[in-house]
């Protein structure tokens, strides 16, 4: 079983650019958030104009990787900007295939300084020392009715 962290958050809220067409783009407010209850996530919460959240979480290493070089397939990739004294990192997002892909560029400092924050609190390669398996059996094999804990 893990035992509890006296810090187990780590959370950073940026402006970044949200493209939905060619050419159209609009500021938007993103949060990354990383609960070491999850070690292997990262969750990104857009904050819309209006008072509504879109959630997306995505695989810390693929942000990780697409620092780097271009990751991901399917819904969501990663990659750096193609000129790389820009800084910017693209985070291409597709909710289904019907939907257009929204891309998202934020700053490859600002992200990859909350990266590193991650790591500090979770190494690389050593997310499974993390994960409370008890807890997720206990939940997997509790009655839907009874509370969580």
């Amino acid at each position: 079983m893990r035992e509890p962290d006296s810090f187990t958050l780590v959370v950073c809220r940026m402006l970044v650019r949200l493209a939905v067409a060619e050419g159209v783009d609009r500021p938007v407010m993103l949060d990354l958030s990383y609960d070491t209850a999850d070690p292997y996530a990262v969750s990104l919460t857009f904050h819309m104009c209006t008072d509504a959240t879109v959630r997306w979480v995505v695989g810390r290493d693929l942000l990780l990787d697409g620092l780097e070089s271009p990751v991901g397939v399917g819904d969501i990739q990663v990659w750096p900007s193609q000129r790389p004294w820009v800084g910017k990192v693209h985070i291409a997002l597709c909710p289904c295939p019907k939907q257009e892909t929204v891309v998202v560029t934020v700053s490859a400092r600002a992200l990859e300084a909350f990266l590193g924050r991650t790591l500090a609190m979770v190494p690389a390669d050593t997310e499974e020392c993390h994960l409370d398996v008890d807890a997720a059996v206990h939940q997997l094999l509790s009655d839907p009715g009874e509370s969580r804990r």
